[in-house]
This record gives structure tokens, C-alpha cells and sequence, in this order.
């Protein structure tokens, strides 16, 4: 957007230039006529190359992963495969949390929208004998909801048993299939400047 701003400034004054009154003289004569009759197409030109340019630096947007990403993920039983996967959507690691019976990993990634900053936090929770693993992505940027119910076409709704859906300002949807248990979860929050809604879903491998 600056750059054509620059350019339609720059075309004005040519423009504006090119109606001054002229030296009388063969070459400024000249200068003048090819002024007038190439000024809208050395402008159109400039504005084609700023705008083309301005597009390719664009930031790419970093989607959420999918329903079927999630649960291939899932279904790694490994850390280290997961972490080059989920490096590979922009999340970074952050802290390990040994346990009793498993090992949780979290993964950060820094977002704006709409000139708001969030943090999403993704956990890969592995037994320690890696027989099975459970994946918590949480996030206040996007509506998760909106976002993987459609996806979650083919499983079957059953009633939610978590802790999650016990609090009333919680609302989940809990589904399953052969393999997987997924729970979708839209929890009314207290932020700093006012109410806001967080966003949790997590895939567990059966």
C-alpha cells in the first residue's frame, strides 16, 4: 500500500509537470508530447510492478491442522516425530513435564488477529512406555467450535464425562470413533480487557 501511494504522488507530479508551459524549443517540445502520451503507461507499469511485489512479501497464513492431522499425530507414539510435524504448522517447544505414567511436551506459537496478540498452546501428553498418546491444542484466536465440528462428521456424539464439562461456563462436545476420543470444548473466560471465549480441543489414541 505505500509503495502505491508513492507511485500515484510521483504520477500526479509528472502529470502535473507535463502541463507546465514548455521552453519553446524542438527537444523540450518533443520531451513534452512523449510526456503526455506515455504518462498513464509508464504509470499503470509502476503500479503493476509495487503491487506484485507487495503481494509476494504477504505473510502466509498458519491454519489450524485438521481433524485428520490431529489424529495422525496422535497416533505417532513418538516426541521426536512430533515435534518435526508440529514445527512444521510454526509451533515451538516450550517446557517438559515428566510424569508418574506419562510425559506432556508443550508447544507455543505466537498469532494476531485483527491487531490482537494470543498465544496457542498445544500438548503431547505420551505414556512412558509410548502404548499410547493424547494431544490438547487450546487456543483464544480461533473458533475451534466452528472450525472442527463440521469435521467431525463420521464420529459419534456421545455425553461428556470430562471435568471440563462439568463447569458451567464451559460448553463441550465429546465424540468418538473405532480409534479416537475427541473433545470439543468452548469455555467463557475472564480476560484482561473483558469476556472472551477459550477454545480447547483434544484427541486421545484408544
Amino acid at each position: 500500500m505505500k509503495f502505491n501511494r508513492y507511485v500515484v504522488v510521483l504520477c500526479n507530479k509528472m502529470k502535473w509537470e507535463s502541463r507546465k508551459p514548455k521552453r519553446v524549443g524542438k527537444i523540450n517540445y518533443k520531451y513534452h508530447h512523449f510526456m503526455k502520451a506515455f504518462l498513464p503507461t509508464i504509470c499503470l507499469m509502476f503500479l503493476a510492478i509495487f503491487s506484485s511485489q507487495a503481494q509476494t512479501a504477504a505473510p502466509a497464513t498458519n491454519p489450524f491442522p485438521s481433524i485428520s492431522t490431529l489424529t495422525t499425530w496422535a497416533s505417532l507414539n513418538s516426541q521426536q516425530q512430533f515435534d518435526v510435524a508440529i514445527r512444521g504448522v510454526g509451533f515451538k517447544f516450550e517446557v517438559k513435564e515428566p510424569g508418574a505414567e506419562s510425559t506432556a511436551y508443550t508447544y507455543i506459537r505466537k498469532v494476531t488477529v485483527n491487531e490482537v496478540n494470543y498465544t496457542d498452546r498445544i500438548v503431547y501428553r505420551i505414556t512412558n512406555n509410548n502404548s499410547a498418546s493424547i494431544i490438547s491444542l487450546v487456543t483464544a484466536s480461533t473458533d475451534l467450535v466452528s472450525l472442527y465440528t463440521p469435521q467431525l462428521a463420521t464420529f459419534k456424539n456421545n455425553n461428556c464425562k470430562t471435568e471440563m464439562s462439568k463447569d458451567k461456563n464451559t460448553t463441550c462436545s465429546c465424540y468418538e470413533s473405532a480409534a479416537y476420543a475427541i473433545d470439543l470444548c468452548d469455555e467463557r473466560v475472564k480476560l484482561t480487557m473483558g469476556d472472551g471465549n477459550k477454545y480447547f480441543v483434544s484427541v486421545a489414541k484408544k
